[in-house]
């Protein structure tokens, strides 16, 4: 049995016409929804793509600063290495300006020095007496099989005037106590003239502090 429709052709298009209108409608409104979703994945996507590009950038920027203070460090490891070096020959770790600072800081107005030799000595930590290459005694002491290994300490002979003994035994009593010196000995004492003036010349050594 079949339904008859009575309404007139030109309704029965337009009925037509309004559901494929909404079928198209339904379609465009799917289509609609796709391009949105697949624009809000697409700008996640970029917005990690930029996050993950920013991320290297600083990586790639640390690495640069990383680079240029391995090149700092390596300048200053050689720099020490070679400190290390002059130390282990010199045998103190002492610089030569604290103890010129400290030379200064010692010395009273009323005296001034006339020369500061400065020696390297090798010696033994075991004992003895050796010479060193100034013909200045060095400790020293026989190793195994009857030779000896030395280390080198750093090694001050002060020439100088004061204006008499007093002043010449304070200062070598200030030298004594100084922590950067040590084994200080008086050499000699004697008159001389300076400017017309009496004076007493004198003559000390001592070591440099390890």
């Amino acid at each position: 049995m079949h339904d008859i429709d009575f309404l007139p052709h030109r309704i029965r298009q337009q009925r037509a016409r309004r559901a494929w209108l909404l079928r198209q409608g339904y379609l465009l409104g799917a289509v609609a929804a796709a391009l949105v979703g697949w624009t809000a994945t697409s700008g996640h996507r970029v917005s990690e793509a930029r996050g993950e590009l920013a991320l290297l950038q600083r990586t790639n920027g640390n690495m640069a600063r990383q680079l240029a203070l391995k090149s700092d460090l390596e300048r200053q490891l050689a720099d020490l290495l070679i400190k290390e070096r002059i130390s282990k020959h010199l045998g103190s770790r002492v610089n030569v300006l604290d103890l010129m600072h400290e030379m200064e800081r010692l010395l009273p107005a009323s005296m001034f020095l006339r020369s500061l030799d400065v020696d390297t000595v090798a010696y033994l930590p075991e004992g003895g007496e050796a010479r060193g290459r100034n013909g200045t005694r060095r400790p020293e002491a026989a190793g195994a099989g009857g030779r000896a290994k030395f280390g080198t300490r750093l090694r001050l002979v002060i020439t100088g005037l004061g204006p008499d003994d007093v002043a010449v035994a304070n200062f070598i009593g200030q030298l004594s106590a100084s922590p950067l010196f040590e084994d200080v000995n008086m050499g000699y004492t004697r008159n001389t003239v300076h400017e017309g003036r009496s004076a007493r010349e004198f003559q000390a050594s001592c070591y440099v502090a390890r």
